[in-house]
Formats: structure tokens, sequence, C-alpha cells
């Protein structure tokens, strides 16, 4: 456990991260970690690692909020929620036990591609045509797959693995838009539960400036999943394809930035010793 203290300074700034975090996470069943996470590593100063782990633990209770405000909307396949919560636990596990020793850096541009190609995919086709037919044993174990890829990327990069496991069921299962973010959001708790928990035990966790990024995260996204619930299926299946283009651009973005910064620090020293 950090408690930093360098975000507790910046209230407003915690605050303003943690709304629009919650209100991503419920509009889109997840992603809201790649909202917080630019303004802790930014303006609040936190360090990348410090970040993906205060935003796992923020991510859990703004999440649970809008699972349960989509449940009033839309059921959810429970043998879904089953499978990918499974193979989401020991992904996030994995990726947050793994975060230090990966080049989150060169990680962070490939999701960011990541992202805009799926993106691209959805924006250009009205009707998707599953990749896989999941029916009998073939669904639990695609759930499982999925949410094993999702719950790595969550743990290791800090985001609530939303930005998996929607496109994932739309594209490759063919789950309508309105469950598949609900389905999401459950696991989302599932996965961020198990990966904050192990970010804090490491001592990788603000718990001051989530005390901070919190109270506002849960309003922001209670916000987030009544606003999605009035929208149409393929209105927000749109809305989703565009914000999740802005997440990936700025993925993108961070990264080369921290990367170029790195390196001239790297050639800083390599001058010094010379």
């Amino acid at each position: 456990m950090s408690d930093g203290g360098k975000a507790a300074h910046r209230p407003a700034i915690a605050a303003t991260a943690g709304f629009g975090g919650g209100f991503v996470s419920g509009l889109l069943g997840g992603g809201g970690g790649s909202i917080m996470i630019p303004f802790m590593t930014g303006p609040m100063r936190m360090s990348q690692h410090l970040a993906h782990g205060t935003s796992l633990v923020v991510i859990t209770s703004a999440a649970a909020v809008a699972a349960v405000a989509y449940g009033f909307h839309e059921p959810v396949s429970a043998t879904l929620v089953v499978a990918l919560g499974a193979g989401a636990v020991l992904g996030a596990i994995l990726g947050a036990r793994g975060a230090a020793r990966i080049p989150a850096m060169q990680l962070r541009q490939l999701f960011g591609l990541f992202l805009i190609a799926v993106s691209v995919r959805l924006l250009v086709w009205d009707s998707v045509e599953p990749v896989l037919s999941a029916e009998g044993w073939r669904e639990p174990a695609a759930g499982l797959g999925l949410g094993l890829v999702g719950g790595v990327m969550s743990g290791a990069l800090g985001v609530g693995g939303g930005s998996i496991f929607v496109p994932g069921l739309v594209l490759g299962l063919g789950v309508g838009q309105h469950e598949a973010q609900g389905i999401s959001l459950w696991v989302v708790v599932i996965a961020s539960v198990m990966g904050g928990l192990t970010h804090y035990r490491q001592g990788t966790v603000d718990t001051k400036a989530a005390k901070w990024l919190a109270p506002t995260a849960l309003p922001g996204a209670l916000a987030g999943a009544v606003a999605a619930s009035f929208m149409g299926g393929r209105t927000l299946q749109v809305v989703f394809a565009i914000l999740l283009i802005g997440i990936g651009l700025q993925m993108l973005t961070t990264a080369r930035r921290r990367i170029r910064s790195e390196r001239r620090a790297a050639l800083a020293v390599a001058a010094d010793a010379a």
C-alpha cells in the first residue's frame, strides 16, 4: 500500500478523473482506467504502476454500481458472466504480477492500435456476424478464453478489461451491445477485485488518491449506465466505437511520449557516464 500524498493535494483533479472514469465505465461497460490513468500519471504525478493499481481499485466500485443499473435494463447471460469471470480472475492476477516486468509502454501502443482496429470494424459494418457459433460447451469455453485475455490486460495496464470483453462478445459471439456491456461490467468487478488486491499487496495503490477518486466515480458510473440505457443498440455501438478510438489514440500518444522521455533520459545518463 502507498499513501503517496501527492495526489491528495489535488482533490479537484482527482474528483474530475474519478467522475470521468466512472462515466466512461458506465457508458461503455468498462474502459474507465483509460480516462483516469492519464490524470494520475500527468497532473497527479503518480508512477505508471501506482496509477494502474489505484485505477483498478476505483474501477471495482464504479463497475459494480453500473452493473446493477444495467441489470434493470437488460438481462445478461449468467453462463458468460461466470466463464468470463473465471478467466478474468486468473488473467488479472497474472497481469498484475507481471506488470512490473513487461515493457508497459510498448504493450500500451499495441493495445491502442488494437482498439482502433476493432472500433473501425464496429463503425463500418452495421450488422455483425459472430466469428464463433457459441452453442453448448463452446459458449463457456469461448468466454473463458476471452476472460483470460481481458484479465491479463486489466492487470497489466490498469484498465477494467471492458475494452476487450465488449468487442469480443459482440464480434466474437454475436451478443447484443447492451447485454455485452452489462456482462462486461460484472466481469470487470470480478477481475478488478482480484487485480486490485494483488496491486494492494504489492504496494502499488495510492489509498489517499483513491479516497478522492472513488466518491465521484460512483455517480459517474451511474450516470453513464443511465445514458447507455436510453440509446438504441446501434447508436450505443457507434458511441462505443468512437470513444474507443479516442481511448486508443490517447494510449498511443501517452505511450509514445513516455518512450521518448525514457530514451532521452537514457541518452543523458550515457552522456554523463562518457
